[in-house]
């Protein structure tokens, strides 16, 4: 240390308490800059704001952590909740660290169904097409245009919704040849057709590479199955929360055990009769007046 006095303030700040808190809810696309300094802001009031982490892949991770100390930083950031920070609200947390091992496994989870998803040969090649008639039913809407496109090639995928629809196609020439639809006529309304952005127009990016370079656009079936990705995940917390619990509880019952290999034999039967006594007492009729 250059002097006293700093060795003071160091040893002063880390005996605070801290507390790391994660933070949903802001365009993650926006620049890093720009996030951590409106995060800086917010949260200076509720203590010292030693870092902010901001999420380099938004398609995985949409958290940002801000690391503070102070003694009530915690309380203060938890009443920050649902707060409005310019155009959006703030969703605030606890992230305690040894909570981060379940996250993390979640987190590795949906990567592997994100690069499952992103690697699907039938998602390669698609576009996007407007001006059909939307009057109609989804599924009437999909026969319309698979058949208008057939010509084209294999159709491997057709994803409706509203006024727009998206068709994959199994090979590159096929695509081309439904581009070539442009302002073609499905029955009797000319529709409008654009390249869709695909995991193949938008190479994964280098470790550490945030997604808000320039020229990246999201993948559209990112978009469309974002709703599934998200149930199959909590699917897979809960499933894990429950094998937790299960071994848990196990390991309590083995200590128990073991505790009671030596034990002596009169607190053993004592034991086994507080035990007995307290699986039984839920079910004791209480005698009537």
């Amino acid at each position: 240390f250059e002097s006293e006095a700093a060795r003071e303030a160091f040893l002063e700040r880390n005996s605070r308490p801290q507390f790391r808190m994660s933070v949903e809810g802001f365009n993650p696309y926006r620049p890093e800059d720009e996030i951590r300094r409106e995060l800086v802001n917010h949260f200076e009031s509720c203590g010292e704001v030693f870092r902010v982490i901001v999420p380099t892949d938004p398609i995985v991770d949409r958290r940002a952590f801000v690391i503070l100390f102070g003694h009530d930083a915690e309380e203060k950031a938890l009443q920050l909740n649902g707060s409005d920070i310019g155009d959006w609200n703030a969703l605030v947390k606890s992230a305690p660290m040894d909570q981060e091992d379940e996250y993390l496994m979640a987190q590795r989870y949906k990567k592997s169904l994100v690069d499952a998803l992103v690697n699907d040969k039938k998602f390669k090649f698609g576009i996007a097409v407007w001006g059909y008639d939307t009057s109609l039913p989804e599924d009437e809407v999909e026969s319309v245009l698979r058949r208008h496109f057939s010509s084209c090639g294999g159709i491997t995928h057709v994803y409706i919704y509203g006024k727009r629809a998206n068709i994959y196609f199994s090979e590159e020439h096929e695509e081309t040849s439904a581009l070539g639809l442009h302002r073609s006529e499905v029955s009797g309304f000319r529709i409008t057709t654009r390249r869709l952005a695909t995991a193949r127009r938008n190479h994964s990016l280098a470790p550490g590479q945030s997604s808000r370079r320039i020229g990246y656009t999201r993948p559209a079936i990112m978009i469309e199955f974002a709703p599934e990705i998200g149930r199959k995940v909590k699917a897979f917390k809960k499933i894990k929360r429950i094998v937790k619990k299960k071994v848990m509880a196990s390991r309590r019952m083995k200590e128990a055990t073991t505790k009671e290999k030596f034990m002596p034999s009169s607190r053993m039967k004592e034991a086994t009769k507080e035990r007995v006594t307290a699986f039984l007492s839920p079910i004791i009729l209480s005698p009537k007046d």
